[in-house]
C-alpha cells in the first residue's frame, strides 16, 4: 500500500499547518487579554497541542488494539518535546538573551521529573511491591494529581511591567478565541488519521514494534505542533508561552498516559500485542519492555537538563550578560540532551 507513506506526509504537513497558525494566535490573545504567557502557553496552548497524543491514545486502546503504542506515544513525545526545546531555544538564543521567565517553569520541569520517578517505580518496581488502588496502580494517580497541583500553582495574570505592547492586529478577542478553536478541532482529526496511519505503516513494516512505531511514527508527529507552535512563540520573543508550552505540554502527556492507564487496566489486562513482543501486565498500561526502559531513562535524564537549563535561566545573572558564557553552556546542554535521545533509539 505505496498511498500511506505520502498521506502520512500531508496529515503531518497539515499539523504543521495548523501549529503555525495556533502559534500566532497565542501570541494575539497574549497581547489582547490580561491572561499571562506562562498561562497561554503552560494550559491553554500546552493542551491543545497535546490533543494529538490524547486522541491517539485513546484510538490506540479502544480502535486499533495496541496499547504499547500509548507508551511510546507519550513517553517518545515527552522526551522528543524536551530535546527541541533545548535546541530552539538555541537557535532563538540571541533574540532570547534579555526576555524574562517566570520562575513556575523552572517548577513544572520539576514536577516533570518527579512523574518520571513515579512512573518509573510503576515501571520496575516488583509486582509485590506496587501500590494498587483497587484495580488502579497508585502511580497513575499520583501523576494525575500533580498535574491538577501544576494547574493551580500556574500563575494566571501578566504582571503590569512586563506587559508587552499593543497588537496592531485589528482582530477582536472573539474571532481570535473562535479561530483558536477551529484550529484545534483540525489538530483532534489529523491525530486521530495518524493513529491509523501508524498502525497500518506497522503493518507494512513488521519489525517496528509496538513502543518503537509509537515513539517515532506517532511520537515525533504528534509532538510537531509543541515543535511549531513554540519556534513561532520565541521567534517573537514569547518566552514565557513559548516555555510554558513545551514544558506544559510534557506534564500534560504524562496526565494523558495515567488516564489512558485508568481507561485500559480492565480492558486489557493479561493481553498480548498483535505481535507477541509484549506483555500488558496486571499494571494496565505499565509494559514490561526494554523499550519503556529507555524511553523512561532517557526521557528523565533529558528532564532533569532541561530543569537545570531553566534554573541557569531564570536564576543567573550571566544568561543576559555573558555571550559567550550564555551560549556555551545552553549549547552543552542541548548536545548532550540530544545525543541521550538519540541514544534512546541506537541501543
Amino acid at each position: 500500500m505505496w498511498w500511506i507513506y505520502p498521506v502520512y506526509l500531508l496529515d503531518l504537513g497539515a499539523m504543521v499547518y495548523l501549529a503555525f497558525a495556533l502559534g500566532d494566535l497565542v501570541d494575539l490573545l497574549d497581547r489582547k487579554t490580561k491572561l499571562s504567557g506562562a498561562f497561554l502557553g503552560g494550559v491553554l496552548l500546552a493542551v491543545v497541542t497535546s490533543l494529538p497524543e490524547l486522541f491517539t491514545s485513546l484510538s490506540s486502546i479502544f480502535v486499533v488494539n495496541e496499547p504499547e503504542f500509548v507508551v511510546g506515544d507519550i513517553f517518545g513525545s515527552i522526551v522528543f518535546n524536551l530535546v527541541v526545546l533545548m535546541l530552539e531555544t538555541l537557535l532563538f538564543l540571541k533574540r532570547l538573551r534579555e526576555c524574562k521567565i517566570k520562575k513556575f517553569h523552572l517548577w513544572n520541569a520539576l514536577f516533570c521529573l518527579a512523574m518520571y520517578g513515579f512512573s518509573a517505580y510503576a515501571f520496575f518496581a516488583p509486582k509485590e511491591y506496587q501500590l494498587m488502588l483497587g484495580d488502579i496502580n497508585a502511580m497513575s494517580v499520583a501523576i494525575f494529581a500533580l498535574y491538577i497541583l501544576s494547574l493551580f500553582l500556574q500563575p494566571k495574570e501578566k504582571e503590569e511591567e512586563g506587559e508587552k505592547e499593543e497588537s496592531k492586529n485589528r482582530w477582536s478577542v472573539k474571532k481570535t478565541a473562535l479561530l483558536f478553536l477551529l484550529c484545534s478541532l483540525g489538530l483532534v482529526g489529523t491525530s486521530i488519521a495518524l493513529t491509523y496511519l501508524t498502525k497500518l505503516i506497522q503493518i507494512e513494516l513488521p519489525f517496528l514494534s509496538g513502543s518503537v512505531a509509537g515513539a517515532l511514527l506517532l511520537g515525533i508527529g504528534t509532538s510537531i505542533p509543541e515543535v511549531v507552535s513554540t519556534a513561532q512563540l520565541l521567534r517573537k520573543k514569547n518566552a514565557d508561552a513559548a516555555i510554558g508550552n513545551m514544558v506544559g505540554s510534557c506534564t500534560f502527556d504524562f496526565a494523558i498516559f495515567a488516564f489512558s492507564d485508568f481507561l485500559s487496566w480492565r480492558a486489557w489486562n493479561g493481553a498480548t500485542s498483535a505481535s507477541g513482543g509484549y506483555l500488558i501486565s496486571e499494571r494496565g498500561l505499565f509494559i514490561e519492555s526494554l523499550d519503556a526502559f529507555q524511553l523512561e531513562i532517557g526521557g528523565a535524564i533529558v528532564c532533569a537538563l532541561t530543569a537545570l537549563f531553566l534554573a541557569y535561566w531564570i536564576f543567573s545573572p550571566s544568561f543576559g550578560k555573558k555571550k559567550g558564557l550564555c551560549f556555551a553552556i545552553t549549547g552543552a546542554i542541548a548536545a548532550v540532551s540530544l545525543a541521550v535521545y538519540l541514544a534512546v533509539f541506537a541501543f
